[in-house]
């Protein structure tokens, strides 16, 4: 009995190892995609400072799932051991990339459900920017509902990815060097 409950925490690490390491992988290219948007966006955000906040969480997010992944590959997968600053990173931009999410879920799910409020958005953008428009605007309409639509299922797959990176992180703890 004794044995058991002391590989108990081994025997759930293996079982979320799997949907750890998908989530890993479906992340990860979409983790470099956002971070070449993140470095064209810090060109434009010396210009305009306000966007700086958000520069800041898109490459938080750039960060853990990079910092994430070296350490599935390096820790998990070749079980050599890796610095604690490793997990340092993992903790930092995991819970700022808590705060990407739930600001974007909470921004996809209320612009989805009231469209009425996306149109009135889009027209507004559109009066601003009419010499840029070369689309019709209902093509404008479904691209910004696609974004959405992708922000929505991105950030559920990485709240879900740092969930099981936190019990993970915890499980595998040993792997990493003492400081």
């Amino acid at each position: 009995m004794y044995k058991l409950y002391k590989t108990y925490p081994l025997l759930i690490a293996m079982k979320i190892l799997l949907p750890y390491r998908i989530l890993s992988y479906i992340l990860l290219p979409v983790a470099v995609l956002i971070g070449i948007l993140t470095a064209f966006m810090l060109m434009v955000a010396f210009a305009n400072p306000t966007l700086l906040l958000v520069v800041f969480l898109f490459a938080s997010v750039v960060i853990y799932v990079i910092a994430s992944f070296i350490f599935l590959q390096k820790g998990i997968d070749q079980k050599q051991p890796c610095k604690h600053a490793l997990k340092d990173w993992i903790k930092v931009n995991a819970i700022v990339s808590i705060i990407f999410c739930v600001m974007f879920l909470a921004q996809s799910i209320f612009l989805l459900g009231n469209s009425k409020l996306l149109n009135e958005a889009l027209q507004q953008m559109i009066t601003q920017q009419q010499s840029m428009m070369v689309l019709p605007e209902a093509t404008y309409f479904k691209m910004l509902k696609g974004v959405l639509y992708f922000f929505l299922i991105f950030c559920s797959l990485l709240l879900a990815h740092i969930v099981l990176s936190f019990r993970i992180l915890k499980t595998y703890g040993k792997m990493f060097m003492p400081k």
